[in-house]
């Protein structure tokens, strides 16, 4: 994470979640920007829900790290130091015979973007929990023109490789979930399961209400106060974007794309 000043492009401050990474954890993951509350005095902060498994807080006027808290599974690193760089833990490395790393080479989260309500105070992570890849290093012969890499990934879980085909899949074998989490503590306060992954955006309103989606092929609303379902609707494909909400005529609007078809939902006149 860069900060750049907008009058001569100079560098501000600059954050690095994952220094030496071996495990393709980029930050291409959405920073929410919030003016709350920190320790009873009023500041500009960045919540950051990071492919590496951490929820992380920052002064978003100096790039102080405030906060870093696992969101999901997380073992390559026990905690942070002082000045916020991750402790690595000894051994979780890639190896010939293939580490475990949790969260795997998704992450613990991705592209798709979180969401923070005012109304809740709550920050809401569209997450994949439980899961994991093996880190395998190998010798590979340098050829141009080729992908060159010393090692592979490879999907798997902490119980064996995850061979289930989509919704079926077992809980223990990695699930999706929507994750409220108190972004003063980084405590989770609820969560909504999923069978499947999720690729899906969230979205909050100010009636405190969640929508969102994923691979299941629902498009749905909750609660945003304790993640309670109030209904959810069959688009008949996976939900890979995030919801919008837009306003015409007076009336209001919530739109999602899944599959190759966009669907319009509102309330009856």
């Amino acid at each position: 994470m860069v900060a750049l000043d907008a009058d001569t492009g100079k560098l501000k401050w600059f954050y690095q979640f994952s220094p030496h990474d071996e495990f393709d954890y980029d930050s291409t993951q959405v920073p929410v920007l919030v003016d709350m509350q920190w320790l009873g005095s009023p500041r500009k902060v960045m919540l950051w829900a990071n492919r590496n498994g951490f929820f992380y807080v920052l002064d978003r006027t100096t790039g102080q790290f405030l906060m870093g808290k696992p969101f999901v599974e997380v073992n390559w690193a026990s905690g942070f130091d002082e000045k916020g760089r991750p402790i690595r833990v000894p051994g979780m490395t890639p190896s010939a015979q293939g580490t475990l790393i949790l969260p795997g080479n998704q992450g613990g989260t991705n592209w798709y973007n979180p969401s923070y309500s005012p109304r809740t105070g709550l920050f809401y992570i569209p997450t994949w929990a439980n899961y994991s890849s093996l880190y395998v290093k190998q010798d590979v012969e340098f050829v141009e023109g080729r992908t060159f890499g010393g090692g592979t990934p490879r999907a798997t879980t902490p119980q064996g490789i995850r061979t289930t085909v989509n919704n079926y899949a077992k809980e223990d074998e990695g699930y999706g979930a929507i994750r409220a989490l108190d972004p003063h503590t980084g405590q989770m306060k609820w969560q909504f399961k999923m069978t499947d992954v999720t690729d899906a955006g969230i979205m909050t309103t100010a009636s405190n209400l969640l929508f969102s989606g994923g691979r299941e092929g629902y498009f749905y609303a909750l609660d945003a106060r304790d993640g309670k379902l109030l209904w959810k609707f069959p688009v008949g494909g996976r939900v890979i974007s995030g919801p919008m909400t837009y306003s015409l005529g007076g009336r209001q609007y919530i739109a999602i794309s899944a599959g190759n078809s966009l669907f319009t939902f509102a309330l009856r006149q």
